[in-house]
């Protein structure tokens, strides 16, 4: 029999969360001079892909193994939490781009800086929040499923 594997899509992640969360790591790489207050937000997101990328290498040998596996990442709630990521990272890049339209790329301007380190300073830290929300409620789940 032919391994099966999981995808994101069968357990209900939409791609748009995926592009979503991609997007905004591509993005926070530019702002570069702003890695003190956003840079661990990089990180996190990584923290979120490194275990959906190990569902893709995830292979089971049975269908009935197969269901089990979709059921138990479903109860965990990768899938909302990972779908609610992807729209909080498609909103917070939105806000980025807003805050540093007056840099050039990868050098924070004085007035962006202040925009986004000081003015803005608890809708980042908010943002940090909910990843790092998701980021626990992915590993959970994929820790719960590789056992």
């Amino acid at each position: 029999m032919d391994p099966l594997s999981i995808t994101s899509a069968t357990i209900g992640i939409s791609t748009a969360a995926i592009a979503g969360i991609v997007s905004l790591r591509n993005n926070l790489d530019t702002v570069r001079d702003a890695h003190d207050i956003v840079g661990d937000i990089r990180t996190q997101l990584d923290n979120i892909q490194r275990p959906l990328d190990s569902l893709k290498t995830l292979t089971v040998t049975d269908n009935d193994t197969l269901a089990v596996t979709k059921e138990t990442l479903t109860e965990c709630g990768v899938a909302k939490a990972v779908n609610d990521c992807g729209e909080a990272c498609a909103a917070f890049n939105k806000k980025l781009q807003k805050w540093t339209r007056h840099s050039p790329e990868g050098k924070l301007s004085l007035r962006d800086k202040v925009a986004l380190g000081f003015l803005n300073k608890e809708k980042v830290n908010t943002f940090k929040t909910r990843v790092t929300t998701c980021q626990s409620s992915v590993h959970f789940a994929v820790v719960s499923v590789q056992l």
